[in-house]
């Protein structure tokens, strides 16, 4: 499915997001149980529920997710989001389309029905490997080292860091940096939690 664009911004993106995966009609109904947010993408936990319950298990129509005694499963939904010309627009898929961004968190995943969709099951790991590496902590004084060589604008390059933690005057909260071991200067990292580093 492509773009759908308002032309007025909603008053609550959530309570947008939580609409659009809410129905009832002749087969069933859905429902979010659970919404999540990282920068313009939003993540849900969307329940879908067969009109008459089931009591025996199997799998939902496309043969994707396991279902339960109630023949209703859990499935993750993925809402690309952005503001155009006043107005506010959103590309929707599901898991099994095998999104691109994958940051969903792990407490959204535990809520999700098995399946046996490849591109689900990639989709779901990608984002517990993301969530494995944005969890980590930095302690000042750790020395890590990452998977690929780091080239910074002054064309210096490295691997391996210290990390420093210093509080500056008038801030609030301790900044982080980092010393290359390789050539000594002092650093900063961008989005240096979701990148793929060892602590040694």
């Amino acid at each position: 499915m492509g773009w759908l664009i308002y032309n007025h911004t909603p008053a609550s993106i959530r309570d947008e997001i939580a609409r659009l995966c809410t129905w009832t009609n002749e087969d069933g109904r859905g429902f979010p149980v659970l919404i999540s947010r990282k920068g313009s993408v939003w993540y849900a936990a969307v329940r879908s529920e067969p009109a008459t319950g089931r009591l025996d298990s199997g799998t939902d129509a496309s043969g994707s997710f396991q279902t339960d005694a109630t023949g209703g499963y859990t499935y993750a939904a993925v809402f690309l989001t952005r503001r155009e010309n006043g107005g506010w627009g959103y590309k929707d898929m599901d898991e099994t389309a095998g999104p691109v961004e994958a940051e969903a968190p792990a407490k959204l995943l535990d809520l999700l029905s098995r399946t046996r969709n490849a591109h689900a099951l990639d989709w779901r790991q990608r984002c517990r490997s993301h969530a494995a590496r944005t969890g980590r902590r930095l302690k000042a004084g750790d020395v890590i080292r990452f998977a690929e060589v780091l080239r910074f604008t002054d064309g210096s390059e490295g691997r391996t860091f210290r990390v420093n933690k210093e509080r500056f005057a008038g801030a609030n909260r301790a900044s982080t940096f980092f010393t290359c071991i390789e050539t000594g200067r002092d650093c900063r990292i961008s989005r240096v939690m979701s990148r793929d580093w060892t602590r040694i």
